[in-house]
C-alpha cells in the first residue's frame, strides 16, 4: 500500500471493480469525501471476468429501470469521465436455433416493448445481415440495437481516474479487518495498516460481500461463484453485434483488436481466494461458441481464466441500506451481470447517502427481502 490511511472520510466504499469505482465517482461528484479500499488490485474479481456486455435485453424484468438508465448513459460515458471506457454500441442478438425458441423470444421481445426497450423479432434473412457468419441453422433472435459492449478493465480504471480527479482516494492493497460501530451505526473501519473513522461503508466487495457483512455482524445471502473467460488471438474485423443464444451459456463478442471474447457463464472452481479454470467448462464454452458462429472455430485461443462473482438466491443484486446498522450499504452480488448497470448503481447509493432517499428503481434488491440478517 502506497498511501496512508487519512485518519477519517465520511463515506469508505469497499472493493474496488466497477461497482465500487462508480460509486466513488458518483459520489465525489457531488463533493462528498470519499475513500475506496480495495484488497487487491482493481477490477481483480467479477470486473475481470466480465464480458462486457452492456445490455436491456434478457434481464429478470425487476432489473429492467436500472439497465434502462444505466445503458442511456453508456454512450456519453467516456466523455463525462474524461478516459476511454471502450463501449461501442453495436446491439445485442440473442439467437433462436428453433421454432420453439423464435416462439419463446417472441414473447419476451412483446414484454420487453411494454417495458420501453426497442426489442425487435428477426428473421434467418436478419440474422445474417446483422451478424454475417452466424450458423445457417440459426432460425431468428431478438435485436435490440441500443445495447452494445465495452471494455471492463478500461471502464473500471475509467471510473477510478474520474472518481480520483474529483476528490476521492482510492488505495489499493489494503483489507478491511474490522468495521467499528456505536448503537448500530458504523462508525469506521480497522485494516492491517491503521483505523480510519467515517460515518457511511459502502459493501461493494463482489464475491467477498457476505465476508465484509459478517464484520459488521450481519448475515448476507450471497456466495461466491467462479466464472470463466476465453479470448481467442485477433481475426479480421467483421461487423458483429454481441452474441448470445437462448438455451447457450453464450456471450460472444468481438473486441478492438480483432479478437473474440466468449463468455456465458460458464462456471470454474472458488478454491480459498482463487478460481480454477474447469476443462469441462473450457470445452463447453468452445463449443457453444463454434455451434453458433462457426468461423471462430479457426482462431486459436489465447487465453483464459476465471473470475470470482458474488451470487443471490434469486439472481438479483442486493443494493440498499441494511435495515438495522445504520451507515451500512449494500452494493454486491450481482450474478455475473451487473457490469452493465454500474452507472444506475453508482448513482442510485451516491443519492440515498446524500439524501436518505431511496431510488425506486432499487427497492426490489433490498438486503433483508430473504429474511433476518442476524
Amino acid at each position: 500500500m502506497a498511501e496512508a490511511l487519512p485518519r477519517a472520510v465520511d463515506v469508505v466504499v469497499i472493493g474496488g471493480g466497477i461497482i465500487g469505482c462508480a460509486i466513488a465517482y458518483e459520489l465525489a461528484r457531488s463533493g462528498v469525501d470519499t475513500l475506496l479500499l480495495e484488497a487487491g488490485t482493481l477490477a481483480r474479481g467479477a470486473s475481470g471476468a466480465s464480458a462486457g456486455g452492456v445490455r436491456q435485453q434478457g434481464r429478470d424484468p425487476r432489473e429492467l429501470p436500472l439497465a434502462r438508465q444505466a445503458v442511456a448513459r453508456w454512450p456519453s460515458l467516456a466523455e463525462e469521465l474524461g478516459y476511454p471506457t471502450g463501449f461501442s454500441r453495436c446491439g445485442h442478438l440473442t439467437l433462436a436455433e428453433s421454432s420453439q425458441e423464435l416462439a419463446i423470444l417472441a414473447e419476451r421481445c412483446e414484454r420487453e416493448r411494454m417495458d420501453g426497450i426497442d426489442a425487435r423479432l428477426v428473421d434467418a434473412a436478419d440474422v445474417q445481415t446483422l451478424a454475417p457468419g452466424v450458423a445457417p441453422h440459426v432460425v431468428g433472435g431478438s435485436w435490440t440495437p441500443d445495447d452494445g459492449q465495452a471494455v471492463p478493465a478500461l471502464a473500471t480504471v475509467a471510473f477510478a481516474q474520474a472518481a480520483r480527479r474529483l476528490g476521492a482516494r482510492i488505495i489499493v492493497g489494503c483489507r478491511v479487518t474490522g468495521i467499528r460501530q456505536v448503537a448500530s451505526r458504523v462508525v469506521g473501519v480497522d485494516t492491517p495498516f491503521g483505523s480510519l473513522a467515517c460515518n457511511w461503508i459502502i459493501n461493494a466487495a463482489g464475491a467477498w460481500s457476505a465476508h465484509l457483512a459478517r464484520l459488521a455482524g450481519r448475515v448476507l445471502n450471497v456466495v461466491p461463484r467462479a466464472l470463466q473467460m476465453l479470448v481467442t488471438f485477433p481475426a479480421p474485423q467483421r461487423p458483429l453485434p454481441v452474441l448470445g443464444a437462448l438455451n447457450r451459456r453464450l456471450s460472444f463478442k468481438q473486441l478492438a483488436d480483432g479478437s473474440y471474447l466468449i463468455g456465458g457463464g460458464w462456471p470454474g472452481l472458488v478454491v480459498g481466494s482463487r478460481s480454477v479454470l474447469l476443462p469441462a467448462s473450457l470445452q463447453g464454452s468452445a463449443r457453444d461458441a463454434c455451434a453458433i458462429y462457426p468461423p471462430v472455430a479457426q482462431i486459436p485461443l489465447r487465453r483464459a481464466w476465471a473470475g470470482i462473482e458474488g451470487f443471490t438466491p434469486d439472481g438479483v443484486p442486493v443494493v440498499g441500506p441494511d435495515p438495522n446498522v445504520a451507515g451500512f450499504v449494500y452494493a454486491c452480488g450481482f450474478c455475473g451481470h451487473g457490469f452493465a448497470l454500474a452507472p444506475a448503481v453508482g448513482e442510485a447509493v451516491a443519492r440515498f447517502v446524500r439524501t436518505g432517499q431511496l431510488d425506486p428503481a432499487i427497492l426490489p434488491f433490498r438486503p433483508d427481502r430473504f429474511g433476518a440478517m442476524t
